[in-house]
């Protein structure tokens, strides 16, 4: 009994020991983040930098902005080509790597990751060339950067500089899968693909869903490479969220930078919630028809 009451207020003491070290991160964050954002949030309802109440107007009128729209447009094309084509690519290559090298080699991929940006641009320019020097692939015309071209170039940028954390979490998620599940299936005769959907994909889904939501949230932090691919005013297809706070931000525009700030946290905001539902959801199901 004495060994279950020092168990239990040892376990106390190291619950309250936890949340006091935490103590300092969780004031960082309400003061460099949560703050401002519940001060823009607010300020958003006001007009300019006054104190008339406007109510939702700010947000109609950014909604009826053409180039806030053109940038929620590109913000979507973006996901829809980097995000299936990040989730595929890494598990395909976490699965060489893993068969092949046990997963040593997949540091080379993570190298785009910690490049500065300046490095990658070079990298493209030198590959793809500009209007100023030819490239080594002739593939695309010399003012590829103020077309339509430009777009597709940066989401394979964005692509390949986070294909290196996706691919380090589904290395690490497929060699913690049990051994005796995969020989198991092997001496039933189950080939290796069929072993690869029916063991290994499923019980890497939680990865997946982590993989999602850092290829959204590296979408976010390719602004760099975005801005001096195209300039603070590119074409079109390289217009992005960022661009158009920095732009209102450089017109002192702050009712509208507020409103669109609040639209850029709100957005991937959801999408975490969206993602962490989804994925939770299967093995919630799993669990209660294992109890019942």
């Amino acid at each position: 009994m004495n060994f279950f009451v020092k168990s239990g207020s040892l376990s106390r003491q190291r619950h309250i020991i936890g949340w006091l070290l935490l103590v300092p991160m969780l004031l960082a964050f309400m003061v460099n983040y949560l703050l401002p954002f519940v001060i823009a949030f607010i300020r958003s309802f006001y007009h300019g930098m006054g104190n008339t109440f406007v109510g939702m107007e700010n947000y109609i009128e950014l909604l009826q902005n053409h180039t806030f729209l053109l940038a929620i447009r590109n913000l979507l094309i973006l996901w829809a080509f980097v995000l299936p084509l990040n989730l595929c690519i890494a598990f395909l290559l976490a699965l060489l790597c893993h068969r092949i090298h046990g997963g040593r080699s997949s540091a080379l991929f993570f190298l785009p990751a910690v490049l500065p940006a300046v490095c990658v641009v070079e990298i493209v320019s030198q590959l793809f060339g500009t209007s100023q020097i030819d490239g080594l692939f002739s593939l695309l015309p010399a003012d590829w950067s103020t077309g339509q071209v430009a777009g597709m170039v940066f989401g394979c940028l964005v692509l390949w500089k986070g294909l290196g954390y996706s691919l380090l979490i589904l290395i690490v998620a497929l060699g913690s899968i049990p051994e005796e599940y995969l020989e198991a299936a092997a001496l039933e005769g189950a080939s290796y693909w069929r072993i690869v959907f029916s063991i290994r994909l499923p019980l890497t889904a939680p990865s997946l869903g982590i993989c999602a939501i850092l290829a959204v949230y590296n979408s976010f932090r390719c602004f760099r490479e975005a801005l001096l691919l195209g300039g603070a005013h590119p074409t079109e297809s390289l217009y992005s969220l960022q661009h158009f706070l920095q732009n209102n931000f450089s017109n002192m525009n702050f009712a509208r930078l507020e409103a669109a700030s609040v639209f850029l946290i709100v957005i991937p905001l959801l999408l975490l919630v969206f993602f962490s539902a989804f994925w939770k959801l299967p093995v919630w199901k799993r669990k209660e028809g294992g109890r019942s």
